[in-house]
């Protein structure tokens, strides 16, 4: 396992047991994650070249609907990065018999060249079926990345055997760049075993048909 990984792994599961301990009200959850994939996939795009990553987060909510969190994972652009670091945060309420989630995330990477972004968020759920609308607010990817924005849906069935498909479809508008969707299909288990395959279509440099195999666990504290 990457050593800065592990560590901020550690450290953040100590820290988080500590805050735990001392939120005696059931106003604050505070859980930690891990997970191992065959294959880092984000919107389409492999994120480890195709290759095994691991991956550790934690995160704090409140009843009122704030949260916090923050996600590591190890990465391979086929540079010198090697290390993915995501902070998060945001409020979730109701409308309208709806969940609407507003948030902010900030993508972090260490090892390589300046490629940091962050994105401003609101997601909706009713039911079965989200969809959600992310755009960039900062980067330093260049000009051919100003105001990109992804949309995408998501629709999950629920299957005998504590199983479920989840099918995905997603737009990335990048401006000056190309265009591409994405769309992908998984089959998980309750116990944090997935299985998905995706595609991209419209852009050369990203066309591809990628499988994927994942396993995660949370933990409450």
């Amino acid at each position: 396992m990457n050593k800065t990984l592990l560590t901020s792994a550690l450290l953040g599961i100590f820290l988080n047991t500590a805050v735990a301990n001392d939120l005696s009200s059931s106003e604050h959850t505070v859980s930690t994650n891990v997970g191992i994939t065959s294959n880092y996939i984000w919107r389409g795009i492999t994120q480890s070249d195709k290759k095994p990553a691991v991956s550790a987060g934690a995160d704090y909510n409140h009843q009122s609907g704030f949260y916090a969190g923050t996600w590591f994972s190890t990465v391979d652009f086929g540079d010198e990065t090697d290390f993915e670091y995501d902070f998060y945060s945001g409020y979730t309420t109701e409308i309208n018999g709806a969940d609407v989630d507003f948030g902010y995330i900030y993508y972090g990477y260490q090892g390589g060249e300046d490629n940091h972004f962050s994105e401003a968020y609101i997601k909706v759920s009713i039911d079965s079926l989200s969809l959600g609308v992310s755009t960039l607010v900062d980067s330093q990817w260049g000009d051919s990345f100003t105001d990109s924005t992804y949309f995408e849906g998501n629709y999950t069935f629920e299957l005998a055997n504590d199983l479920s498909l989840d099918l995905h479809a997603g737009f990335y508008d990048l401006k000056d760049a190309k265009n591409y969707r994405d769309f992908s299909i998984a089959l998980s288990h309750i116990s944090g075993l997935s299985l998905m395959v995706t595609t991209v279509d419209g852009n050369e440099a990203f066309d591809d048909d990628l499988i994927s195999v994942s396993y995660n666990r949370s933990f409450d504290l």
